[in-house]
């Protein structure tokens, strides 16, 4: 099984974040990283990596 993971963009300064999906496909992998995204307010982005490649860019829109 791959192993995603998903790193969140910010537009302020600090830790980044960084956390592992529990995602058997791309698909499940981009729905988990929405939701990650959501949960920070200072999140612009949810990169999807799988190993060491980019495999998807999810951005937030702004109002």
């Amino acid at each position: 099984m791959p192993t995603y993971f998903c790193f969140i963009e910010r537009d302020i300064i600090g830790t980044p974040h960084m956390e592992p999906l529990d995602a058997d496909s791309e698909d499940q992998a981009r729905a988990q990283a929405k939701a990650l995204l959501s949960t920070h307010a200072s999140g612009i982005a949810a990169h999807i990596l799988l190993d060491d490649k980019r495999i998807a860019t999810i951005r937030r829109l702004r109002p």
